[in-house]
Formats: structure tokens, C-alpha cells, sequence
């Protein structure tokens, strides 16, 4: 018995050893492996170009109709009985679709991005305002006719663009900014006035001569932007933003035609655009 167990003894220390050596081998092996790879970050350094779309509003000239002007163009009229209708104002508030294109390059260092953009929109925001009135001229030897009137405001944006810097903050595919810079836009804008005569109660279109106007202006403005927006990657190299602009463009030219002014005024636009840009290499 003594010699049985004698025998099984280096049998026992072989198993024990081996499997020793197993489990030391299986733990080197897992210290050799190297940890996983962390996903890769991502970087919103580099170009990038794409389009928008978007729509304007804003609050353009305002023309001030004076009637009772227009009684001195009548050569011997009673200014002491004649009549017009009050002064009034018409002020042109504006709206419109825009779209365009737009390029850019971001810098990102940690969670900032800063970066500079350029873009340019085909505008339909515009605005029109009309209004009528009643002139009554009474001459010395009698009166004779009446008159009706009406007057149109138009001011349009043909299309615009800004150049602007952006700094924001970057959580991985988001992206929070600021930005503003310089913007122009392409203005028009116009007065005109029609009248007819009243002749024993007929209407007589297209009364010729001095009472009738067109006074127009269009050019260049310029002025700044500023505003915010986000952005978000929502595949590899592409991204949706979102962006608010407030425009300052300068004054208009003031015109005037018979009987109706429209001052100098301020130019303002607020624009809400989303757009979609494609992201390139640094």
C-alpha cells in the first residue's frame, strides 16, 4: 500500500505542475494583449462647403404722402378752398425666401473651434405698400374737376452675402457658435404715383403731366452680421447646421417724387437659415 501511493506521487506532482505552467502561460498571454482601441474622435478641423436655404424679414423705408401738395402744381387754383386728402405714411415691412452657398474652414483645439465662413444667397425678400387719396382743386373761375390718387412703395434684396468669423464650443459631433462680419446685399428701390380725373362722375385714366411720378434707386450696401447657430455631424463628413443672422445693410437713398418723400433710412434683416455642408481633409 505504502509502495502504491509511493508510485502515484510523481504521476500527482506532474498533473499539478502542468497545469501550473497552463494557467501561467493563459495569464502572460492576456497581460500581451493590448487593450481595445478607443473610437476615434471626432474633428471639426478642415473645409468644408454646402448650401442653404432660409427665409427673411425686416422693416424698410417708410414714404411720407403729402396730397395737398400736388394742389400747387395746378397753374390759378384756389389754395384757400381746394382739398386733399390728410398725410399719411406708408412703410414697407419685407420678407422673403433666400438661398445659396456657403464655404468655410474650422480650426479645433480640445473643445474650441474657431474658424472663418463665406457666403452668398439669391433673395427674393422684398415689400410693397400702397395707398390712395382725393384731391378737390377749385379754381378761380369755378370748380371743376376732381382727382384720386395713389402712390406705391417697393423696396427688394436681389441677393446678399456676409464674410464672418466663428468661435464655438465641440462636444464630439456637436458644434455651439457665435459668429459675425462683414455683409452687403444688392437693394432696389422705387416710388411711383398714378391719378386719374373725375369729370362729371366718369373716370378718365392716364391724366397727363406733372402729377404722375417714378423715382427709383438701386446699389451696393454694406454692413455687418452677427449671430449664432449649431451644427451637428450626423455621418462621416456631413453635417446639418442651423443659424440665426441679424443684418445691418447701410441706409437707403432717399427719393422723392410730387407729393411723397421716402428718407434715408436703415436697412435691418433678421434670417433664419439650415443648411448642409460636406466636411474635406485639412
Amino acid at each position: 500500500m505504502t509502495r502504491r501511493r509511493s508510485s502515484l506521487l510523481p504521476v500527482l506532482l506532474a498533473l499539478g505542475l502542468g497545469a501550473l505552467c497552463a494557467t501561467d502561460a493563459k495569464a502572460a498571454d492576456i497581460a500581451l494583449k493590448a487593450p481595445p482601441a478607443p473610437p476615434p474622435v471626432f474633428s471639426w478641423t478642415g473645409f468644408y462647403a454646402g448650401v442653404h436655404a432660409g427665409y427673411g424679414t425686416g422693416d424698410g423705408n417708410a414714404a411720407s404722402v403729402d396730397p395737398s401738395a400736388l394742389l400747387a402744381l395746378f397753374p390759378g387754383v384756389n389754395n384757400a378752398t381746394s382739398t386733399a386728402s390728410a398725410p399719411f405714411t406708408l412703410g414697407v415691412g419685407q420678407s422673403g425666401w433666400l438661398g445659396g452657398l456657403q464655404a468655410g474652414y474650422n480650426w479645433q483645439a480640445g473643445h474650441m473651434v474657431a474658424g472663418v465662413e463665406a457666403d452668398v444667397s439669391v433673395s427674393g425678400i422684398g415689400g410693397r405698400a400702397s395707398g390712395a387719396y382725393a384731391l378737390r382743386p377749385v379754381f378761380l373761375v369755378g370748380d371743376f374737376d376732381n382727382y384720386t390718387g395713389s402712390v406705391t412703395v417697393t423696396q427688394d434684396i436681389d441677393y446678399l452675402g456676409t464674410l464672418r468669423g466663428r468661435l464655438g464650443y465641440a462636444s464630439n459631433n456637436w458644434l455651439l457658435y457665435a459668429t459675425g462680419g462683414l455683409a452687403w446685399a444688392h437693394v432696389k428701390a422705387s416710388l411711383d404715383s398714378s391719378h386719374a380725373r373725375l369729370t362729371n362722375n366718369l373716370l378718365i385714366a392716364g391724366f397727363p403731366g406733372a402729377l404722375d411720378g417714378h423715382a427709383s434707386a438701386s446699389g451696393y450696401n454694406l454692413g455687418y452680421a452677427v449671430g449664432g447657430g449649431g451644427e451637428w455631424s450626423f455621418a462621416p463628413r456631413w453635417s446639418l447646421k442651423a443659424e440665426y443672422l441679424y443684418l445691418y445693410l447701410g441706409r437707403q437713398l432717399s427719393l422723392s417724387i410730387p407729393g411723397t418723400s421716402m428718407p434715408a433710412s436703415d436697412i435691418e434683416l433678421h434670417t433664419l437659415r439650415i443648411g448642409l455642408n460636406r466636411q474635406f481633409a485639412p
